[in-house]
């Protein structure tokens, strides 16, 4: 594992459950892999120069702009090097190392919480059919849902993750602003939130969508908008959507 951080983690806890061997954890908090590879019964690699070169398998769980970092830190090391990123593409790994690939988990990681992933979707990508077979195989150790998909492919998944989990996010934390300003708790929308990703599942979005937007509700839109005026940035934000689901 080349990473200790929240992918890192849940990724190397998953493989360790399939029966994976992990040989060695390391991460440039050398104390963050010392405390991950005591889980694994792995070795906790303070120093780079101590990373092994008979690994099978060298997983880089890194944020996307160390990928670079580390491919240059390790280049020419054998095995089969593997990033996790949605949007960078396969190529990043291209001449430091022989064999290479992707294998993306499509899940939002949060420290505290392990979302299992024998249902998450992992998309992989190799350097040949055979690594990419390999990649396949590690995968479908930890998921029942892997896919093959190139980097423009997997870039496009990723922009798509994007709307789903941030953006729906930041909307959920725009509301609970928008109900503390007037005294109320985030948690009034629970039961409401609970239901619209329920429908979204079980109905799919466009037969879900509700509001004064989907019905061209005009009149309550603009009381809407005259409570957004000391919040410009929302106001925009409440235009824009709208606009786009009267569409």
């Amino acid at each position: 594992m080349i990473g200790a951080g929240k992918v890192a983690t849940l990724l190397a806890q998953h493989l360790y459950s399939a029966g994976h061997e992990i040989s060695g954890v390391w991460s440039r908090d050398g104390e963050h892999a010392l405390g991950l590879a005591v889980t694994l019964g792995a070795e906790g690699i303070p120093d780079p120069g101590g990373v092994p070169g008979d690994a099978d398998f060298y997983l880089v769980a890194v944020s996307d702009g160390a990928i670079p970092e580390v491919a240059s830190r390790f280049r020419g090391y054998p095995g089969t090097w593997v990033h996790t990123a949605g949007a960078v593409p396969m190529e990043t790994l291209a001449g430091a190392f022989g064999r290479y690939g992707v294998l993306y988990p499509l899940q939002t990681f949060t420290k505290g919480r392990e979302p299992s992933l024998r249902e998450t979707p992992i998309l992989v990508e190799g350097s040949d059919k055979q690594v990419c077979s390999q990649i396949s195989s590690l995968a479908s150790s930890i998921s029942g849902n892997v896919i093959e998909a190139d980097s423009a492919d997997r870039l496009v998944v990723h922009l798509a993750a994007v709307f789903a989990n941030n953006f729906s996010n930041h909307m959920v934390t725009v509301a609970g602003r928008i109900l503390k300003e007037r005294g109320y708790e985030p948690s009034l929308l629970d039961p409401i939130l609970r239901e619209t990703f329920q429908k979204i599942m079980e109905m799919g979005p466009e037969r879900a969508q509700t509001g004064p937007a989907a019905r061209g509700d005009l009149a309550t839109m603009e009381k809407h908008l005259q409570l957004l005026k000391k919040h410009p940035g929302w106001e925009k934000i409440y235009t824009f959507i709208s606009h786009d689901i009267g569409k």
